[in-house]
């Protein structure tokens, strides 16, 4: 074939491929009993980008660190402070990782800080409750928060565990024997009580005898150090039908104490050991309703990592409040996150994402009740990845999805935390698989321990903008 009819041919060929590419129908035709797909011409054209997760998240980073401005501060001088309120005003304002605050009040913080601060002059403990679902498990995004701010303000320990933990952590290894069952409201593992008397971590553990909980540190390579180690231990109970016996043994240390007659309201049996340890062992006796053991130091920040997989936030409002208050109070809860949605993300639709919305609205409204000097914050989550026409891309309505979810959070009085733009927005959780190291998991639904360490230090590092702001208006 002379050289002028194979351009010819060749031509022919790419015409014809650009005519089907065009003129396909999207949906695809139906083939016996299969449905064929051919890529649109957008497709085709597309490249993929080449820029980097980890150069990507350089550049959020960048933007979030005040570099040198912070050092100027300190010298007092007019343009250092005007320069430095150009930034924060910019990050509120402008960053992916800013928190979306009702009526843009970059001061939704402040109490909160002011207490974190007199954390070590009081001899106080504040606590954050971190919930949220799967991505959450094995004390991924929390630990990193929490070692953080225990670097800042003080603290040692995992703070809220609950009684009988089914799930590995690698922050704290437990068990449990003895005449013990646990109960919990929702999720996969989901075992209903006869009452709502849940408590703080929507599960709790009946004692029916004798039983005893084992809990030692965990010392994995991405175990935080601050973890390994506490001297405060509490036992929160919902209830006791019997007298109830509680006895800690750590090493040499060995200490009872008793709840002498049945009661039906909450009670909280707190043992302080003259030093940290990293192992205890609680022996008891009696029938009782057990809701949470508390690790902490005597005085610091504590974030308590509450999973609950399959859960999507919709369940709090249905707990007992009575079983929340007084935990809550004992620990000076001063912030709650809310990490949910992710789990919903395969089912929602257009139409009832309002409806969901609507739930969501009705746990925040419970939580400023029970719980009402604490901040609440909604994160929304993370990227997702389905197969459209055979391509691996974003959940088609997971931006409407967390826009929904970032408006009813600020209707309503919450904050909202962008975790999908932090990420990078659209298809950014196929390139997180992609990183190397792994950044997220091959389902293209979870972080790698490396990515959870990586997305929670934005949100520890945007949370610091807010802390650094608030330190220099009041000095």
């Amino acid at each position: 074939m002379r050289s002028y009819k194979t351009l010819i041919f060749i031509s022919l060929i790419i015409l014809s491929l650009y005519a089907v590419c065009l003129f396909f129908p999207q949906d695809g035709i139906k083939f016996f009993n299969r449905r064929l797909f051919f890529p649109t011409l957008e497709e085709v054209l597309q490249r993929e980008k080449t820029v980097s997760v980890n150069e990507k998240m350089r550049i959020v980073e960048e933007g979030i660190k005040m570099k040198a401005i912070a050092d100027s501060i300190n010298t007092a001088k007019e343009e250092a402070r005007k320069d430095s309120i150009r930034f924060y005003n910019n990050f509120f304002t402008t960053h992916s990782a800013r928190f979306y605050l009702p009526n843009n009040d970059f001061t939704f913080f402040d109490s909160i800080f002011a207490d974190m601060d007199r954390c070590k002059t009081d001899s106080a403990i504040v606590h954050i409750l971190h919930y949220g679902d799967s991505q959450i498990e094995e004390d991924r995004i929390s630990s990193y928060i929490r070692q953080r701010l225990q670097e800042r303000f003080g603290g040692i320990g995992a703070g809220l565990l609950p009684v009988m933990q089914p799930i590995p952590s690698a922050s704290v290894g437990q068990s449990a024997s003895g005449a013990m069952e646990r109960f919990i409201i929702a999720g996969m593992h989901k075992n209903k009580a006869p009452s709502n008397r849940y408590g703080i971590l929507g599960q709790f553990a009946v004692l029916s005898g004798s039983g005893s909980i084992f809990i030692n540190s965990q010392n994995y390579s991405r175990t935080h150090e601050n973890v390994k180690r506490w001297n405060v231990v509490r036992l929160f109970i919902n209830s006791n039908t019997t007298p109830l016996s509680a006895t800690l043994v750590s090493g040499k240390y060995s200490k009872t104490q008793n709840i002498a007659s049945p009661k039906s309201s909450s009670s909280v049996i707190t043992w302080r050991i003259p030093d940290s340890v990293k192992r205890i062992t609680i022996n008891l006796s009696g029938i009782a309703e057990l809701s949470a053991v508390s690790l902490d130091g005597s005085y610091g920040v504590n974030v308590d990592n509450i999973p609950i997989r399959g859960a999507s936030g919709t369940f709090f409002s249905q707990i007992d409040r009575n079983t929340i208050i007084p935990t809550a109070k004992e620990l000076n809860v001063r912030l709650i996150l809310l990490e949910f949605g992710g789990n919903m993300m395969p089912s929602i639709t257009k139409s009832n994402i309002e409806n969901y919305m609507n739930i969501l609205a009705k746990q925040i409204s419970f939580f400023r009740e029970v719980i009402p000097n604490a901040k609440i914050v909604l994160i929304g989550p993370a990227d997702m990845s389905t197969k459209v026409r055979g391509n691996l891309q974003t959940y088609p309505l997971l931006p409407d999805l967390v826009e929904a979810m970032k408006n009813m959070a600020l209707s309503n009085g919450a904050g909202f935390w962008n975790m999908y733009d932090v990420m990078g927005g659209e298809n950014s959780m196929i390139q997180w698989v992609k990183n190397s190291p792994a950044l997220a998991a091959p389902d293209y639904i979870h972080f790698t321990p490396k990515g959870a360490d990586k997305i929670a230090e934005m949100f520890y590092e945007s949370l610091n903008n807010y802390y650094q702001f608030y330190k220099m208006n009041t000095k």
